[in-house]
C-alpha cells in the first residue's frame, strides 16, 4: 500500500502535546470492499473553542509556501454553494478537512487539487466539500473565518485558494487585513467589504463549530484529511499521498460504485 500523506496532527493534550496511551491504539473503520480506504484513528477533535485554546501550545513551523499572484486552478463557471464545490447531483462527495495555516494542506491545494477540479469535478462526477479547521494558531481562525464569509458568497473555494497560495509562516501574524483584502479583490463577483462584516458574525461561528463537530464525529486525526461519501451510504477515510494519481484513483474506485 503506498504511503499516506504527511499532514499535521491535532495536539493530544493541553500539557504535552502528546497522546495518552489508552489512545495509541488504531480502530479499523468499516468499508465496501475494493475501495482505497483506511483505519480511523481513536482521536476525536475537539469542539471549536477547545481546538483555540489547545492552539496556544502547538509549537509554529518555519515552512510555507512561496507565494504566487496567479491562481492554480480555474474554478469558472462551477458552481459553488456554501462550502460545496461542483454539481450538486453529483453521486460522489469528495470532503476535505483542511486547516488554512497546514503546509501540507497548501500541498495538496496547490498540487493535487487543481487534477481534481479538472478532471472529476468540472466534468460533473464529483462534487467537494471543504470542512475548515482552525487549531494551528490565531491566523487559523483568521483565515477560516474568512474563507466561510466567503461562502457566503458562494465564493469559498476561491478565497482558499488564494490564501493557501499566499500561505505564511505558521503562527507568524501572516493573515493580515491588507492581505485578506488583496486576495479578495482578485476574486470576480466577491464584495470585500461583506466579506469583512460576514466573517465575525454569529453565522460564520456557527458554520466553525459545525465543522468540528463534524470533525469529531469522522475521527479526524490531522490536517489535511480526506473522505469520500457515495450516494446516502457512509463516508470512508482515504489514506493516499499527496500526488494527483493517489487521489486518481480512488475517485476513480469511488466513480466505480
Amino acid at each position: 500500500m503506498s504511503s499516506p500523506a504527511p499532514g499535521r496532527r491535532y495536539p493530544r493534550s493541553k500539557a504535552t502535546g502528546r497522546r495518552p496511551e489508552s489512545e495509541k491504539k488504531a480502530r479499523t473503520r468499516s468499508r465496501p470492499s475494493g475501495r482505497i480506504v483506511i483505519a480511523a484513528f481513536a482521536v476525536a477533535v475537539a469542539a471549536a473553542v477547545a481546538l483555540i485554546a489547545v492552539a496556544l501550545f502547538v509549537g509554529g513551523d518555519d515552512s510555507g509556501t512561496p507565494a504566487s499572484t496567479t491562481p492554480v486552478v480555474d474554478l469558472t463557471a462551477i458552481p459553488q454553494d456554501g462550502t460545496v464545490l461542483g454539481d450538486k447531483d453529483a453521486t460522489v462527495l469528495f470532503i476535505e478537512y483542511a486547516d488554512l495555516q497546514c503546509p501540507f494542506c497548501a500541498v495538496y491545494a496547490v498540487d493535487v487539487f487543481p487534477t481534481i477540479v479538472d478532471e472529476y469535478i468540472r466534468q460533473g462526477n464529483v462534487k467537494a466539500e471543504f470542512r475548515g479547521l482552525a487549531f494551528l494558531g490565531p491566523d487559523s481562525e483568521k483565515a477560516l473565518r474568512f474563507v466561510l464569509a466567503a461562502g457566503l458568497q458562494d465564493h469559498l473555494w476561491d478565497m482558499q485558494e488564494g490564501l493557501f497560495r499566499n500561505q505564511g509562516r505558521e503562527n507568524a501574524g501572516w493573515v493580515t487585513d491588507d492581505l485578506l483584502r488583496e486576495v479578495a479583490g482578485e476574486i470576480p463577483g466577491l464584495d470585500v467589504d461583506r466579506l469583512f462584516e460576514g466573517a465575525n458574525s454569529s453565522q460564520v461561528t456557527t458554520m466553525l463549530e459545525e465543522a468540528a463537530r463534524q470533525g469529531q464525529a469522522d475521527e479526524v486525526p490531522g490536517t489535511p484529511s480526506f473522505f469520500v461519501k457515495i450516494g446516502d451510504a457512509d463516508s470512508y477515510r482515504l489514506e493516499v499521498p499527496l500526488s494527483p494519481d493517489a487521489f486518481r484513483a480512488a475517485l476513480d474506485d469511488a466513480l466505480q460504485g
